[in-house]
């Protein structure tokens, strides 16, 4: 019996740990690093991520940003694949959460959509490419459209929360019910994100 309960907590604490790593590891924010870099924290005059950069630097550094929260995304969930592949589909889920909410920067950070595509690309890179295209595709009618004007949401979280649901039946029909519920997981993470910016003031408007 004590033999069957360590067989069961063993993998139970390696998932914890590889996904603890895949926290830390999102949780390093490149906009602010960047931001920085440049004499100024972005989070002072607009919010972190790819489209605050982009306002503030210009487009180049906003897709550059994008590009390169992809690859973090990617990079964190790669070591929980190779720790404990069985918790690959709670990686998206960590490395939103370790995006938005950043231990390394005051727990104030992006919006959470491009790290956790790459995520998801590493869970299963069906599901990632139709989590990029689709979220891509959605954020260029908000810009399109102007959007923000009406539902104050960035284009990014908008992007991600119109895409969850073609993401969530992507995830469920190619990996069943635990990717079903790890894009779930997800979702909560985006929302409370997307939330939270929708009822704060923009950084810098006070």
């Amino acid at each position: 019996m004590a033999r069957e309960g360590l067989q069961w907590q063993t993998p139970t604490m390696i998932a914890a740990f590889a996904l603890l790593l895949a926290y830390l590891i999102a949780s390093v924010s490149l906009s602010v690093v960047y931001s920085r870099s440049q004499g100024a924290d972005v989070r002072t005059v607009d919010f972190a991520g790819a489209s605050g950069m982009g306002r503030r630097y210009g487009w180049r550094v906003g897709v550059a940003i994008a590009f390169a929260d992809i690859i973090k995304g990617a990079l964190a969930a790669g070591v929980v694949l190779i720790l404990e592949p069985r918790a690959i589909w709670f990686a998206p889920a960590i490395v939103a959460l370790g995006h938005c909410y950043p231990i390394w920067h005051g727990f104030n950070g992006g919006q959470g959509l491009s790290p956790a595509t790459g995520a998801l690309g590493v869970a299963d890179p069906l599901t990632g490419l139709v989590t990029f295209v689709s979220g891509l595709g959605t954020m260029a009618l908000h810009r399109l459209f102007k959007l923000e004007r009406f539902i104050k949401l960035t284009a990014q979280p908008f992007g991600g929360l119109v895409g969850l649901a073609i993401t969530y039946i992507t995830a469920r029909a190619r990996a069943g019910e635990i990717a079903g519920w790890g894009v779930v997981l997800l979702g909560a993470v985006l929302l409370i994100r997307g939330l939270q910016v929708l009822l704060s003031p923009k950084p810098g408007s006070s």
